[in-house]
Parts: structure tokens; C-alpha cells; sequence
């Protein structure tokens, strides 16, 4: 289910954007290992956006916010009870407005990410990570153009529960894909390939790498936390995962990741 928009809060919007979009039309493109979301293009801000929830393995309830072509953007802490999940939900909506509630910090490998913080300072969501300082702060500027102009709400609906690789266009044209756990999380995202066929292929090196430990690797940011990211024969970077609160959380998902990676048969287009 995506959460639309009322008419007149799109226009205000559109008119609270409008000079952010025509300065990040004038950036430059993506590089392939980045997700579309950094495109800014208007295209990319006037998609619609929808939250996904699922129960992580510790047990714990957590909310993706995944944008109209696909993309998932922000994924959220863990929450104890599902009205806490929902409050933090709210905190999204409430605050991913304002740009200044996003904090753009450098992982320990030289990566950029940004969390998005509420009134009183926590995170309640954490983006993926980019090669650059000016493409994630490009990709927070487009995050904020998705709450503004989907109107964004408090609801949302559960996550499709099957292993399966998910393939998408993003707005820049190119094919992406992620990786969907059985309880619904999104837990590898790729790079962008200039055809579907490139993107078959680099689902089949995910599948080959991604069961051999030795391909994976884990990047500790600069807020305690662990990314994952699966990297192919040559060293480049094919998916990323999520950030995890501990390093033996991320070593737990690399081996929960490569168990649905060696059995995984289903590709949805």
C-alpha cells in the first residue's frame, strides 16, 4: 500500500522544494555504486513513499521508509512494542522536514551517511551509506523532498514476507535490485547496472559472492554502529546492507544473508 497525498499539501510542497530541485538538477549524476535516491532529480522527489515494517530477529519492531521506484531510503532503530515503532514512524514525518534534523556523519572507511534525528536529538533513522559528503547530502535533500511531497503518514503496512530478489528501475533508468529476508526486511541493495539483463548478472555474482565470508566486509561508523557490504572477486563494492548496533549483529546478518543467498530461487521484476 503506498500512503498518498492530499492535493493541497502537495502544492505547498512543491513550492517549499522548488528552488532545492533546481539546484540539485545542476549536480551531477549518480556514479553507478550509488543508489538513485541521490539522483534529485524532480522525478525522484514526486514519487510517492510508503512505510514497511517487520520484526528483526532480535525480536525487535522496525520500519523502512521505501520510495515509489523501490528504493529504501531509511531504515529505522529497533522499538521493543509496535507503538513505539509507530511513534518513531511519526518522528519520521514529523521531523524529515527539516533539513537540519539530518546529521551527516563519515563512517571510519571514508563513507558518508546521515541519520535523521528527532526533537530531542535521538535517531530514529539511519540512511545507507555514499562514497561522497555531497552525495549524502544530495540523498538527505531528496529523502526530505519524498516526506514533503507524499504527505507521508503515520500508517503503514507490513512487509511481503519472502525470500526473494526484487528488481526495480530507479529514476536515473538504470536497473537496481535489493534482497528480501522471509520476515520482510530488506537486507542487500545493489549497485545500479544500465540494463535488467546487467542486473540478472549481478544477482548471480551476489549469489556467488555472497555465501563465501571472505567477500564481505564490515565498516564501523562513527555513532558505534556496523555496516555490511558484499564486495565481488576484484574488490567492487556489489551490495550494501544495513547498519547493525553491534559488530556481532552485522557478523550474525552476513551469515543469516549468505544462508538466504545459497536457497534463494525467486526474482520479481
Amino acid at each position: 500500500m503506498i500512503i498518498n497525498i492530499a492535493s493541497v499539501r502537495r502544492l505547498v510542497g512543491m513550492v517549499l522544494v522548488s528552488a532545492s530541485l533546481a539546484s540539485l538538477a545542476a549536480c551531477s549524476a549518480a556514479t553507478g555504486e550509488e543508489m538513485s535516491v541521490e539522483d534529485g532529480s524532480a522525478e525522484v522527489v514526486s514519487q510517492s513513499a510508503h512505510f514497511e515494517t517487520f520484526v528483526g530477529k532480535d525480536g525487535q519492531h522496525y520500519f523502512s521508509l521505501v520510495a515509489g521506484n523501490g528504493q529504501n531510503v531509511l531504515r529505522s532503530e529497533g522499538y521493543a512494542t509496535v507503538a513505539g515503532m509507530n511513534g518513531g514512524i511519526a518522528s519520521v514525518v514529523a521531523n524529515g522536514v527539516d533539513l537540519t534534523s539530518y546529521d551527516i556523519l563519515q563512517a571510519k572507511n571514508g563513507e558518508f551517511y546521515f541519520n535523521l534525528k528527532s526533537a530531542n536529538g535521538l535517531t530514529v533513522a539511519t540512511s545507507e551509506t555514499y562514497s561522497t559528503k555531497s552525495n549524502a547530502q544530495r540523498a538527505s535533500r531528496t529523502v526530505r523532498g519524498l516526506i514533503l511531497l507524499t504527505g507521508a503518514s503515520p500508517e503503514a503496512t507490513a512487509a511481503i514476507k519472502r525470500e526473494r530478489f526484487e528488481v526495480f528501475t530507479g529514476e536515473d533508468k538504470k536497473a537496481y535490485f535489493h534482497l528480501r529476508a522471509g520476515n520482510g526486511e530488506l537486507v542487500l541493495q545493489s549497485q545500479g547496472y544500465t540494463t535488467k539483463q546487467s542486473a540478472a548478472t549481478g544477482i548471480a555474482s551476489v549469489k556467488a559472492n555472497g555465501v563465501l565470508a571472505s567477500q564481505w566486509q564490515i565498516v564501523e561508523t562513527v555513532d558505534g554502529q556496523f555496516s555490511i557490504r558484499l564486495t565481488a572477486k576484484n574488490g567492487q563494492v556489489i551490495a550494501r546492507g544495513e547498519s547493525y548496533v553491534s559488530k556481532s549483529g552485522a557478523q550474525s546478518a552476513i551469515t543469516t544473508i549468505g544462508t538466504i543467498l545459497a536457497r534463494v530461487t525467486e526474482t520479481a521484476q
